[in-house]
């Protein structure tokens, strides 16, 4: 549970915390008023103080997606390290799902073994490109622990995605998160809650940190032995870059993945036309010969990936089809 105060107008309304639903309460008349000019609101942004550590506050902003009453329901929100505004430069986000598609483990391996010391300073194994809401972005995965931060170095953390910010907005930080979750859920296809930790950055130190209702400390992965293999470099960028094209909560310019589902709707009609459209982004055509299609003891995923991206000459699986036209008989879309 999280305490603290909202600014509004001249004075300050308590608040308390808990799964990202804020209720504020007083006997001042100023809850009403807030009530009145906030009721029924969405999408905004509030101001305040978290007393989380100690009873100093630090400066917070919270992202609300909706409120009733005295009731907002969040987002996501910032707590700064200390009571002052800070400048982010960068977002760092610390995932088991997504460390296991940059394959963290056999990176980290291959490193010890050529004698590089990953005690001393981050080393940066991945820079992916992509562009989201008409900015540009580049994606650092980044290994190792940095010692000039001494005690406060996060010396739990192994691997890390790193990206610049271009605004000092919680809502840039939040479409971050949304792109990276989908990007996730698209690779490992259950990954629900994908992150451990997010953390805002100035020059390199911590600055603050980012709540969300997709970060648990108690996640883990479990996947990396499909990623052995995996050819990062030759899948991620592209696939990062269609995923990047909507960081909102509905698909209007990238196709299709998939990646807006959850565990609900993992067999739905409506999943299951998405993971079709799939094959369409990646350019399918023709049936592949029988050769093409031979396993040659690679991951199932790289083999797969392959699959997809060399034989132009592939096409839908006659499952698929007779699966389509089902649903079109059954009229079950409509």
């Amino acid at each position: 549970m999280v305490k603290g105060f909202i600014f509004f107008r001249d004075g300050k309304i308590p608040f308390v915390i808990e799964n990202y639903r804020m209720e504020l309460f007083t006997d001042d008349s100023l809850l009403d008023d807030f009530c009145k000019e906030y009721n029924f609101k969405e999408n905004y942004i509030l101001h305040g103080q978290c007393f989380d550590i100690g009873i100093r506050g630090r400066k917070a902003t919270f992202l609300v997606e909706n409120s009733i009453g005295s009731t907002c329901y969040l987002r996501c929100y910032t707590i700064n390290m200390f009571d002052k505004d800070e400048e982010y430069d960068s977002i760092g986000l610390q995932s088991p799902s997504l460390d296991e598609v940059f394959r963290c483990e056999y990176e980290y391996i291959d490193m010890v073994r050529a004698g590089i010391n990953l005690a001393i300073e981050p080393k940066v194994v991945y820079k992916v490109p992509f562009g989201m809401n008409d900015q540009k972005y580049e994606l650092e995965f980044r290994i190792g622990h940095d010692n000039r931060l001494g005690l406060l170095e996060d010396l739990d953390r192994k691997c890390e995605l790193i990206l610049p910010l271009h605004t000092n907005e919680i809502q840039e930080c939040y479409d971050i998160t949304n792109v990276l979750h989908r990007l996730a859920m698209f690779m490992t296809s259950h990954a629900e809650v994908p992150f451990k930790r997010i953390t805002l950055y100035k020059q390199g130190l911590k600055a603050g940190w980012f709540y969300c209702p997709l970060i648990s400390e108690d996640i883990v992965g479990g996947h990396g032995g499909f990623f052995h293999e995996f050819d990062v470099m030759k899948y991620i960028p592209k696939i990062l870059n269609n995923i990047a094209l909507d960081s909102g909560n509905k698909i209007t310019q990238s196709i299709p993945l998939g990646h807006l589902g959850d565990f609900n709707s993992m067999y739905t009609p409506q999943r299951f036309v998405e993971q079709v459209m799939a094959f369409e982004y990646y350019n399918l055509g023709k049936r592949t010969s029988e050769k093409k299609l031979e396993f040659t003891g690679k991951s199932k995923t790289d083999f797969a990936l392959d699959l997809i991206y060399k034989c132009s000459d592939y096409c839908i699986p006659d499952y698929i089809k007779s699966g389509l036209k089902w649903l079109n008989d059954q009229r079950v879309l409509e």
